[in-house]
Protein backbone atom coordinates (compact mmCIF):
# COMPACT_ATOMS: atom_id res chain seq x y z
CA UNK A 1 0.00 0.00 0.00
CA UNK A 2 2.71 2.59 0.84
CA UNK A 3 4.82 1.44 -2.20
CA UNK A 4 2.13 1.93 -4.35
CA UNK A 5 0.87 5.15 -2.98
CA UNK A 6 5.14 6.35 -3.22
CA UNK A 7 4.95 5.25 -6.48
CA UNK A 8 1.45 7.44 -7.81
CA UNK A 9 3.35 10.46 -5.92
CA UNK A 10 6.97 10.06 -7.39
CA UNK A 11 4.96 10.25 -10.67
CA UNK A 12 2.64 13.14 -9.83
CA UNK A 13 6.26 14.66 -8.94
CA UNK A 14 7.92 14.14 -12.21
CA UNK A 15 5.13 15.09 -14.05
CA UNK A 16 4.91 18.00 -12.49
CA UNK A 17 8.55 18.64 -12.69
CA UNK A 18 8.38 17.95 -16.39
CA UNK A 19 5.45 20.63 -16.75
CA UNK A 20 8.24 22.81 -14.58
CA UNK A 21 10.72 22.18 -16.79
CA UNK A 22 8.93 22.62 -19.81
CA UNK A 23 7.76 25.97 -18.76
CA UNK A 24 11.66 27.42 -17.90
CA UNK A 25 12.90 25.79 -21.07
CA UNK A 26 9.50 28.03 -22.79
CA UNK A 27 10.75 31.28 -20.75
CA UNK A 28 14.41 30.82 -21.20
CA UNK A 29 13.92 30.14 -24.84
CA UNK A 30 11.70 33.30 -24.91
CA UNK A 31 14.65 35.23 -23.31
CA UNK A 32 16.65 34.37 -25.33
CA UNK A 33 14.83 35.47 -28.44
CA UNK A 34 13.18 38.66 -27.57
CA UNK A 35 14.39 42.15 -27.77
CA UNK A 36 17.38 43.03 -24.96
CA UNK A 37 17.88 45.59 -23.04
CA UNK A 38 20.63 47.54 -24.92
CA UNK A 39 19.30 51.07 -25.09
CA UNK A 40 21.61 52.35 -27.73
CA UNK A 41 23.80 51.03 -30.77
CA UNK A 42 26.69 50.05 -28.80
CA UNK A 43 30.43 48.87 -29.82
CA UNK A 44 31.78 45.32 -28.24
CA UNK A 45 35.40 43.51 -28.32
CA UNK A 46 35.90 40.15 -28.79
CA UNK A 47 39.22 39.96 -28.02
CA UNK A 48 41.70 37.31 -29.44
CA UNK A 49 42.06 34.15 -27.29
CA UNK A 50 38.74 35.24 -25.27
CA UNK A 51 36.45 32.19 -24.18
CA UNK A 52 32.75 32.31 -24.65
CA UNK A 53 32.07 32.34 -20.99
CA UNK A 54 33.94 35.55 -20.11
CA UNK A 55 32.33 36.82 -23.38
CA UNK A 56 28.95 35.82 -21.34
CA UNK A 57 29.75 37.57 -18.22
CA UNK A 58 31.46 41.20 -20.10
CA UNK A 59 28.04 41.22 -22.47
CA UNK A 60 25.65 40.86 -19.70
CA UNK A 61 27.96 43.22 -17.35
CA UNK A 62 27.76 45.83 -20.21
CA UNK A 63 23.75 45.39 -20.56
CA UNK A 64 24.00 43.93 -24.16
CA UNK A 65 22.03 40.52 -22.45
CA UNK A 66 19.86 40.20 -19.55
CA UNK A 67 21.06 36.51 -18.77
CA UNK A 68 24.84 35.28 -19.27
CA UNK A 69 23.78 31.69 -18.43
CA UNK A 70 20.68 31.64 -20.65
CA UNK A 71 22.95 33.01 -23.80
CA UNK A 72 25.25 30.33 -23.11
CA UNK A 73 22.69 27.85 -23.08
CA UNK A 74 21.09 29.03 -26.13
CA UNK A 75 24.66 29.25 -28.01
CA UNK A 76 25.29 25.76 -26.32
CA UNK A 77 22.27 24.39 -27.56
CA UNK A 78 21.98 25.93 -31.31
CA UNK A 79 25.99 25.13 -31.78
CA UNK A 80 27.96 28.54 -31.36
CA UNK A 81 29.60 28.27 -28.39
CA UNK A 82 32.85 27.60 -29.69
CA UNK A 83 32.77 29.73 -33.08
CA UNK A 84 33.69 33.26 -31.62
CA UNK A 85 35.75 35.48 -34.24
CA UNK A 86 37.53 38.14 -32.01
CA UNK A 87 36.94 41.66 -33.40
CA UNK A 88 35.22 45.01 -32.65
CA UNK A 89 31.47 44.82 -33.06
CA UNK A 90 28.50 46.93 -33.84
CA UNK A 91 25.70 45.83 -31.41
CA UNK A 92 22.61 47.84 -32.31
CA UNK A 93 20.03 48.25 -29.71
CA UNK A 94 17.89 46.19 -28.34
CA UNK A 95 19.47 43.37 -29.88
CA UNK A 96 18.33 39.75 -28.63
CA UNK A 97 20.83 37.13 -27.64
CA UNK A 98 20.14 35.23 -30.51
CA UNK A 99 21.15 38.37 -32.33
CA UNK A 100 24.50 39.07 -30.53
CA UNK A 101 25.31 35.28 -30.37
CA UNK A 102 24.73 35.35 -34.23
CA UNK A 103 26.84 38.73 -34.51
CA UNK A 104 30.04 38.06 -32.25
CA UNK A 105 30.06 34.45 -34.12
CA UNK A 106 30.06 36.11 -37.61
CA UNK A 107 33.76 37.76 -37.80
CA UNK A 108 31.36 41.07 -39.63
CA UNK A 109 33.56 42.99 -36.83
CA UNK A 110 33.78 47.24 -37.52
CA UNK A 111 35.87 47.57 -40.51
CA UNK A 112 38.21 50.86 -39.79
CA UNK A 113 40.32 52.92 -42.31
CA UNK A 114 43.69 54.40 -42.56
CA UNK A 115 44.56 56.66 -45.33
CA UNK A 116 47.80 56.75 -47.03
CA UNK A 117 48.01 59.93 -49.71
CA UNK A 118 49.23 59.56 -52.80
CA UNK A 119 53.47 60.41 -52.72
CA UNK A 120 53.98 59.52 -49.12
CA UNK A 121 57.39 58.18 -48.75
CA UNK A 122 58.16 54.91 -46.85
CA UNK A 123 58.83 56.15 -43.79
CA UNK A 124 56.04 58.29 -43.41
CA UNK A 125 53.86 55.16 -43.97
CA UNK A 126 55.64 53.23 -41.25
CA UNK A 127 55.11 56.07 -38.81
CA UNK A 128 51.13 56.33 -40.08
CA UNK A 129 50.64 52.67 -39.26
CA UNK A 130 52.60 52.96 -36.27
CA UNK A 131 49.89 55.29 -34.74
CA UNK A 132 47.47 53.19 -35.39
CA UNK A 133 46.50 51.74 -31.74
CA UNK A 134 44.29 49.04 -33.00
CA UNK A 135 47.03 47.37 -34.94
CA UNK A 136 49.12 45.21 -33.64
CA UNK A 137 52.96 43.71 -34.23
CA UNK A 138 56.02 45.93 -34.97
CA UNK A 139 57.37 46.42 -38.44
CA UNK A 140 61.05 45.97 -38.84
CA UNK A 141 63.15 47.86 -41.13
CA UNK A 142 61.27 50.13 -44.74
CA UNK A 143 59.65 48.68 -47.57
CA UNK A 144 61.11 49.49 -50.97
CA UNK A 145 60.37 53.40 -51.96
CA UNK A 146 57.53 52.96 -54.52
CA UNK A 147 56.50 49.48 -53.77
CA UNK A 148 53.47 50.64 -51.65
CA UNK A 149 50.01 51.64 -53.59
CA UNK A 150 48.71 54.89 -51.69
CA UNK A 151 44.78 54.55 -50.76
CA UNK A 152 42.46 53.90 -47.97
CA UNK A 153 42.85 50.62 -46.37
CA UNK A 154 40.30 48.62 -44.44
CA UNK A 155 41.23 46.96 -41.28
CA UNK A 156 39.74 45.32 -37.77
CA UNK A 157 40.97 45.76 -34.17
CA UNK A 158 43.67 43.20 -34.00
CA UNK A 159 44.93 43.07 -37.61
CA UNK A 160 48.90 43.13 -37.90
CA UNK A 161 50.48 46.35 -39.24
CA UNK A 162 52.43 43.57 -41.52
CA UNK A 163 48.67 42.53 -43.01
CA UNK A 164 47.78 46.52 -44.01
CA UNK A 165 51.86 46.77 -45.59
CA UNK A 166 51.30 43.10 -47.34
CA UNK A 167 47.93 44.52 -48.78
CA UNK A 168 50.09 47.78 -50.16
CA UNK A 169 52.68 45.96 -51.94
CA UNK A 170 49.81 43.31 -53.35
CA UNK A 171 48.21 46.62 -55.02
CA UNK A 172 51.01 47.93 -56.21
CA UNK A 173 52.28 45.02 -57.75
CA UNK A 174 49.07 44.58 -59.46
CA UNK A 175 48.79 48.45 -60.63
CA UNK A 176 52.09 48.23 -61.75
CA UNK A 177 52.11 45.03 -63.92
CA UNK A 178 48.62 46.07 -65.32
CA UNK A 179 50.38 49.74 -66.64
CA UNK A 180 53.52 47.91 -67.83
CA UNK A 181 51.56 45.39 -70.35
CA UNK A 182 49.67 48.88 -71.54
CA UNK A 183 52.91 50.69 -71.96
CA UNK A 184 53.42 53.27 -74.71
CA UNK A 185 55.69 51.38 -77.41
CA UNK A 186 58.08 54.19 -77.55
CA UNK A 187 59.48 54.58 -74.18
CA UNK A 188 63.61 56.01 -73.46
CA UNK A 189 63.64 53.27 -70.59
CA UNK A 190 62.92 49.14 -70.82
CA UNK A 191 62.45 48.32 -66.91
CA UNK A 192 59.14 48.35 -64.85
CA UNK A 193 60.42 49.29 -61.76
CA UNK A 194 62.18 52.65 -63.74
CA UNK A 195 58.45 53.54 -64.68
CA UNK A 196 57.70 53.78 -60.23
CA UNK A 197 60.66 55.73 -60.37
CA UNK A 198 59.34 58.19 -62.75
CA UNK A 199 56.13 57.97 -61.49
CA UNK A 200 57.71 58.80 -58.06
CA UNK A 201 58.59 62.09 -59.54
CA UNK A 202 55.34 62.97 -61.52
CA UNK A 203 53.64 62.47 -58.57
CA UNK A 204 56.10 64.69 -56.50
CA UNK A 205 56.53 67.61 -59.10
CA UNK A 206 52.86 68.12 -59.43
CA UNK A 207 49.76 67.89 -57.37
CA UNK A 208 47.30 68.98 -60.35
CA UNK A 209 45.87 65.33 -61.83
CA UNK A 210 45.70 67.38 -65.42
CA UNK A 211 49.26 68.00 -65.13
CA UNK A 212 50.67 64.18 -64.78
CA UNK A 213 50.85 63.49 -68.26
CA UNK A 214 52.44 66.49 -69.44
CA UNK A 215 55.09 66.68 -67.05
CA UNK A 216 55.95 62.66 -68.05
CA UNK A 217 55.93 64.06 -71.27
CA UNK A 218 58.70 66.65 -70.44
CA UNK A 219 60.69 63.61 -68.36
CA UNK A 220 60.58 61.70 -71.66
CA UNK A 221 61.89 64.54 -73.69
CA UNK A 222 64.99 64.75 -71.06
CA UNK A 223 65.51 61.16 -71.13
CA UNK A 224 65.98 61.15 -75.14
CA UNK A 225 67.79 63.88 -75.35
CA UNK A 226 70.31 63.08 -72.60
CA UNK A 227 69.46 66.21 -70.46
CA UNK A 228 69.62 66.47 -66.94
CA UNK A 229 65.89 66.13 -65.40
CA UNK A 230 66.23 68.91 -63.20
CA UNK A 231 63.90 68.27 -61.04
CA UNK A 232 64.28 69.50 -57.17
CA UNK A 233 62.23 66.76 -55.66
CA UNK A 234 65.08 64.46 -56.00
CA UNK A 235 66.94 66.94 -54.82
CA UNK A 236 65.11 66.98 -51.59
CA UNK A 237 64.88 63.29 -51.40
CA UNK A 238 68.25 62.96 -51.21
CA UNK A 239 68.58 65.12 -48.03
CA UNK A 240 65.22 64.29 -46.34
CA UNK A 241 65.84 60.53 -46.77
CA UNK A 242 61.96 60.39 -47.30
CA UNK A 243 61.41 61.90 -43.76
CA UNK A 244 59.40 64.98 -43.46
CA UNK A 245 60.83 66.33 -40.47
CA UNK A 246 64.35 66.71 -42.16
CA UNK A 247 62.72 68.98 -44.47
CA UNK A 248 64.29 72.34 -45.49
CA UNK A 249 64.74 74.46 -48.35
CA UNK A 250 67.65 73.62 -51.27
CA UNK A 251 70.88 75.06 -50.58
CA UNK A 252 73.20 76.32 -53.27
CA UNK A 253 75.42 73.37 -51.74
CA UNK A 254 72.52 70.98 -52.74
CA UNK A 255 72.90 71.73 -56.42
CA UNK A 256 76.25 70.80 -56.91
CA UNK A 257 76.53 68.01 -54.60
CA UNK A 258 77.84 64.35 -56.26
CA UNK A 259 74.93 62.47 -55.82
CA UNK A 260 72.68 59.85 -57.94
CA UNK A 261 70.12 61.94 -56.70
CA UNK A 262 70.72 65.67 -58.07
CA UNK A 263 69.17 65.45 -61.11
CA UNK A 264 70.47 68.97 -61.78
CA UNK A 265 73.63 67.43 -62.50
CA UNK A 266 73.59 64.27 -63.80
CA UNK A 267 71.16 62.60 -66.40
CA UNK A 268 69.14 59.81 -66.22
CA UNK A 269 67.01 58.45 -63.39
CA UNK A 270 68.16 58.53 -59.77
CA UNK A 271 68.79 54.85 -58.12
CA UNK A 272 65.38 54.55 -56.24
CA UNK A 273 61.56 56.03 -56.52
CA UNK A 274 61.60 59.18 -54.54
CA UNK A 275 58.18 58.12 -52.84
CA UNK A 276 54.98 55.92 -53.53
CA UNK A 277 53.05 57.07 -56.66
CA UNK A 278 49.40 56.25 -57.34
CA UNK A 279 47.92 54.87 -60.42
CA UNK A 280 47.03 57.88 -62.25
CA UNK A 281 50.74 58.73 -61.85
CA UNK A 282 52.14 55.32 -62.61
CA UNK A 283 49.80 55.04 -65.87
CA UNK A 284 51.34 58.65 -66.95
CA UNK A 285 54.73 57.40 -66.71
CA UNK A 286 54.06 54.94 -69.28
CA UNK A 287 51.82 56.35 -71.55
CA UNK A 288 53.31 59.96 -71.05
CA UNK A 289 51.13 62.93 -73.21
CA UNK A 290 53.58 63.70 -76.52
CA UNK A 291 55.00 67.74 -75.74
CA UNK A 292 57.69 69.55 -77.02
CA UNK A 293 58.32 70.82 -73.31
CA UNK A 294 61.36 70.38 -71.75
CA UNK A 295 60.45 73.06 -68.90
CA UNK A 296 58.06 73.86 -66.25
CA UNK A 297 57.97 76.03 -63.21
CA UNK A 298 54.91 76.91 -60.91
CA UNK A 299 52.33 79.51 -61.98
CA UNK A 300 51.74 80.45 -58.97
CA UNK A 301 48.00 78.73 -58.29
CA UNK A 302 49.38 75.86 -57.97
CA UNK A 303 50.20 74.56 -60.97
CA UNK A 304 52.68 74.78 -63.50
CA UNK A 305 53.80 76.87 -66.86
CA UNK A 306 55.71 74.70 -69.41
CA UNK A 307 58.31 76.10 -71.77
CA UNK A 308 59.58 74.76 -75.16
CA UNK A 309 63.02 77.00 -74.81
CA UNK A 310 65.38 77.60 -72.34
CA UNK A 311 64.67 81.23 -72.86
CA UNK A 312 60.50 81.03 -72.63
CA UNK A 313 61.74 79.21 -69.51
CA UNK A 314 64.06 81.78 -68.16
CA UNK A 315 61.03 84.42 -68.27
CA UNK A 316 58.72 82.09 -66.17
CA UNK A 317 61.29 81.86 -63.93
CA UNK A 318 61.19 85.39 -63.74
CA UNK A 319 57.03 85.56 -63.17
CA UNK A 320 57.22 82.88 -60.38
CA UNK A 321 60.68 84.71 -58.64
CA UNK A 322 58.48 87.88 -58.39
CA UNK A 323 55.25 86.30 -57.23
CA UNK A 324 57.58 84.59 -54.68
CA UNK A 325 58.81 88.13 -53.47
CA UNK A 326 55.31 89.70 -53.69
CA UNK A 327 54.34 86.93 -51.36
CA UNK A 328 56.64 87.20 -48.76
CA UNK A 329 56.70 90.97 -48.78
CA UNK A 330 52.79 90.96 -47.89
CA UNK A 331 53.57 87.71 -45.07
CA UNK A 332 55.60 90.65 -43.89
CA UNK A 333 53.62 93.22 -43.55
CA UNK A 334 51.02 90.76 -42.18
CA UNK A 335 53.41 90.61 -39.58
Amino acid sequence: MFARHFAANFVNLLVVGGIAFAGFVYWAKGQYTVDGPLAADTKFEVKSGDRFRRVADRLEDQGIISDATIFKVGARYTGYDDKLKFGNYAVPAGASMEDVVALITSGRAISEQVTFPEGFTSVQIIQRLNEVAELDGELDGLPAEGSLAPNTYAYVKGDTRRKVLQKMVDAQTKILDAAWENRADDLPYDKKEEALIIASIIEKETPKKSELGVVSGVIMNRLRQGIPLGMDSTIVYEFTKGDPKNMRSIRRSDLVKDTPYNSRRFAGLPPTAIGNPGKQAIEAAVNPEETEFLYFVADGTGGHVFAKTLREHNNNVAKWRKIERERKAKAAQAN
